[in-house]
């Protein structure tokens, strides 16, 4: 199966704007909840979040990060988020389609969060957002991942594959890693 279609996103959008329930499932808040509590350092300069959705893990990391630059690939979605998140003046969002158009220059941020989005990348499409996930990092920087273990109907993989992906990247130590009957949260840092 190929990488999850942009056009699938905007199916699941335009029936719904919060297609997953992020701001009033129990499941979505305790995983947003546990996986902010997994991130060893209390304040970051420059977080990213690629595929931020609607912004409640965004909204999260504002109280955080010095700034969050986070994106998305579809328009509604964007404007949907920043929206939701006006409040916070150190937030920016923005529309980048993945994995083309990673949000980032070079060693830019201290902070990568890929949450519920890399199960619906194929092989190389999945290894080319990692590579620009770490690419982004300056050293030192952290990198949080947060999956549904299952495998969703429309994605190529699973989170347990894509955790067992990432975990295998040389050249970064493994820093937290929470295994949840739903869910898995892991923290890696560059070196």
């Amino acid at each position: 199966m190929n990488s999850t279609p942009l056009a699938r996103f905007t199916e699941l959008y335009e029936a719904r704007p919060d297609p997953w329930n992020t701001t009033t499932s129990w499941y979505e808040q305790r995983k947003r909840n546990m996986a902010m509590a997994c991130l060893p350092r209390p304040t970051y300069s420059v977080a990213l979040e690629p595929a931020c959705g609607t912004g409640e893990l965004t909204s999260a990391l504002a109280s955080r990060c010095g700034s969050v630059l986070a994106s998305d690939g579809l328009d509604t979605v964007v404007e949907y988020a920043r929206r939701r998140l006006r409040p916070h003046p150190r937030v920016s969002v923005s529309r980048r389609r993945l994995p083309e158009e990673f949000p980032a220059d070079p060693a830019s941020a201290d902070l990568v969060v890929l949450s519920e989005i890399l199960y619906y990348f194929d092989g190389s499409d999945l290894d080319a957002v990692l590579e620009s996930s770490w690419r982004a990092l300056r050293p030192g920087g952290d990198l949080l991942a947060v999956h549904w273990r299952p495998r969703a109907h429309d994605a190529p993989t699973c989170g347990e594959s894509v955790h067992h992906h990432l975990r295998a990247r040389r050249g970064c130590e493994w820093l937290v890693s929470l295994q949840d009957p739903d869910f898995l949260v892991d923290v890696l840092r560059l070196r």
